[in-house]
């Protein structure tokens, strides 16, 4: 048998480590995933999961979610993955977090987008659909009657939205929080009329911290290198919530929870 030459070992490409996840220094707890739709899948699997503990426990489970177009990604998630048709929609009450003042049908109105990518999908009763009335005057004394009297008034767990899911832009707002409206530092009123210097429409109604805190959990998606760059300037920003409104999330009476994605975590550190 003939000897077979010798033949360079064939080792391939060196596969460079990944970096390791660092979750950045951010007050309640910080989950980290490599990829966008991870950040999804973690975020619904909680999601289902508080969602179904407050139908046992107070026999509804109240949601409420910011009109920002950056959830519209999640929404479809909700809608689309087969992991999650055990959501209650059927004892779900859904609050609209924030919204522009615009008509209900107008194409910048939250609640309308809401309403063809979340609501009519996901078969809520409409009775159990609370959108902001932001074409009227009184529209903040509205909205805070309708959580005295649907939220408040609950037999059980009165008082708590039982979660409310958030996002985070490149400038540091939060829901309809926007940098440099007077409404970030409200204390006590848990709706407020609010403005944007950046908005294609500026006049907005929105839950304020005292709504936003008090929930028995705050979850906040944050994802891409911009957010992770406003998530870095909470560690020396923390006090100057007027201009970097999501620096006024911190930890309340329930969970506050972030999600982040690789990109975010790295630009954030």
């Amino acid at each position: 048998m003939m000897n077979q030459p010798d033949m360079p070992e064939d080792r391939g490409y060196p596969i460079e480590p990944e970096e390791e996840l660092i979750p950045p220094v951010l007050p309640g707890v910080v989950d980290v995933v490599d990829q966008g739709e991870d950040v999804l899948d973690l975020l619904t699997a909680d999601l289902l999961a508080q969602a179904l503990d407050s139908v046992h426990r107070y026999g509804s489970f109240h949601l409420a979610i910011s009109g920002s177009e950056g959830l519209e990604p999640l929404c479809r998630r909700l809608m689309f993955d087969p992991d999650l048709r055990r959501l209650p929609w059927d004892r779900t009450h859904l609050w609209i977090a924030d919204d522009r003042c615009v008509p209900r049908n107008d194409p910048l109105s939250c609640f309308w987008r809401l309403r063809d990518t979340l609501i009519m999908p996901a078969g809520i009763p409409l009775a159990n659909v609370h959108p902001i009335p932001s074409t009227d005057e009184a529209a903040d004394e509205l909205v805070e009657r309708a959580l005295v009297r649907d939220l408040d008034g609950r037999s059980h767990g009165a008082g708590h939205l039982d979660c409310i899911i958030l996002d985070v832009d490149q400038s540091g707002r939060v829901g309809g929080m926007f940098p440099g409206d007077d409404a970030v530092l409200e204390t006590t009123r848990r709706v407020r009329f609010t403005h944007s210097e950046e908005d294609a429409f500026p006049h907005w109604v929105s839950l304020t911290f005292p709504a936003i805190l008090a929930s028995r959990m705050v979850m906040v998606l944050a994802c891409g290198n911009q957010t992770g760059q406003v998530l870095s300037q909470i560690q020396t920003r923390a006090h100057d919530v007027r201009n970097l409104p999501v620096a006024g999330l911190i930890e309340g009476e329930g969970l506050l929870k972030w999600y982040l994605d690789r990109e975010a975590a790295g630009a954030s550190n």
